[in-house]
Formats: structure tokens, sequence, C-alpha cells
């Protein structure tokens, strides 16, 4: 569930000013459910999730157990706005979108125009995310097997994961949260290894606006436990499409 403003301020004629948030819901298909615009994000919602909750009853489809969101995700002690909100869907799960953590990270940085901005934001992801070891083990034996097909002399452990591409990482392999522990200790090393001098330009320019990172990961820090993977809930729908190499079964 995501809400924006940049819609709203596209209304012209009668209907300029009358909306100021445009909620929309989308399933994991990509698919958007219902799209709505409010005078307000909050309470303005009501309606909208009370009718969505009624079409999963009134067509017999089981209710979700996950539910993504940019805001409200959770809170530290009892039920959160969007969960009394939810109600209907007990045994839902919210939490913080990914991406929106490290937007939310990233107004940090003085600025986006710097040369390091990318580079920050692609480790960034790599603190978070890890590629399923299993997903891995599986591909790097099926290159060692088309390696010795084409009989390549000494194949090593180094030469197989130099004839992987990230196309096929990105292809073949699932990729995972980290956990707590791991993601919040590589942030912290990220951003203090940027507040030095890996983390200026040419010009001598840095990155990291200091004082304001310092705040900012002060405050978002707690999410590091909401934007984790709920345990047994696959996020990864199986296309049906599958790649032999060197006689191995790839799946996407």
């Amino acid at each position: 569930m995501d809400s924006t403003k940049k819609i709203t301020k596209k209304l012209a004629g009668h209907a300029r000013g009358t909306a100021q948030w445009m909620s929309s819901v989308g399933n994991e298909r990509g698919q958007i459910l219902i799209s709505v615009l409010t005078a307000q994000k909050g309470p303005g919602l009501d309606s909208m999730v009370s009718g969505l909750v009624s079409r999963y009853q009134q067509t017999g489809v089981a209710p979700p157990v996950l539910l993504y969101v940019d805001s409200g995700c959770c809170v530290d002690k009892g039920q959160s706005k969007l969960q009394t909100r939810f109600g209907g869907w007990p045994n839902l799960n919210i939490r913080l979108d990914i991406w929106h953590f490290m937007r939310r990270l990233a107004t940090g940085c003085t600025t986006d125009a710097h040369p390091l901005y990318p580079t920050f934001m692609a480790r960034l992801s790599a603190c978070i995310f890890e590629w399923d070891p299993h997903d891995v083990a599986l591909l790097r034996r099926a290159k060692r097997e088309q390696l010795e097909d084409e009989r390549l002399p000494l194949i090593t452990d180094d030469l197989v994961n130099r004839h992987i591409s990230k196309k096929e990482l990105a292809l073949y392999c699932r990729q995972r949260t980290r956990g707590v522990e791991a993601t919040v200790r590589l942030i912290v090393h990220l951003l203090q290894e940027l507040k030095e001098e890996k983390g200026r330009d040419l010009m001598g320019v840095p990155l990291l606006d200091t004082v304001r990172m310092e705040h900012i990961w002060r405050v978002q820090k707690r999410h590091v436990k909401c934007i984790q993977d709920v345990p047994g809930v696959s996020l990864y729908p199986e296309t049906g499409t599958t790649t032999t190499k060197g006689g191995i079964v790839l799946t996407r």
C-alpha cells in the first residue's frame, strides 16, 4: 500500500484542490486492487480498507498475510493505527517497504547528484539483502558442470564464480534479508566508512551530512526488524520457466 501527493497535484478544473492524497493497494502480481483519492491520509482510508476486506470475503479469497507500507508500519507498544484499521485481517503482518526504508536513509546524503550516491544505494541494498545460499550453490554446480563440458582445465571455485554473471544471479537466485544483527552491523560499518575520506568525491565534497545522517539512523534503526522477511512467506512466485545448464535444471 502506497500513498502519494503527486497525482493529486495534476487535478484540474473543478476537481483541483479537492483531494490531498491518492492511496493504492496492489497485490503480489503487480495488479492494483483499489485506488482512492482522499482529503486525509489517515481516517480517509477507513472506507477503502473496509471495502477491500469485504471484497475478499465476498469472493471467498483467503486474506493476505503480509502488507508492505510506506509509513505507519509499527509501534513500540500495542497496535498501530494500520493494524487497527485492518482488523478484519487479524493475521496480517504489516511491514515497512524496504525501498522506502532506503530512501529515508538516503535523505542523509548531501545530494543525490553526488558521484558516490549510486554506490551508496547499491551498498545499502547489499547491507539488507543476500543471495539465497541454496540457489547460489545450485547455480555454481550448474556452472561447474558447464565448464567441465567445455573441457576447461583446472576448474577452481574462483574460476566458477568469475563465470557467473550478474544476470544469471538475478535470473536463477532469490534474495532474502540478512537478519537484524547482520543488517545493523553492516549499515553502521557503511556509514562509518563513508564519513571518512572514502565518502568524498575528487573535489573533497562529502556524500553524507554527518549530523543529519546520525539523527536519521538513530530514528530509523528500530525499523530494521520491520524490514526483515516474514518466516514462511514466499515472495517469489514461480514462473514455471526452467533452463538447463550442464545437465542441472535451474528455475526462474
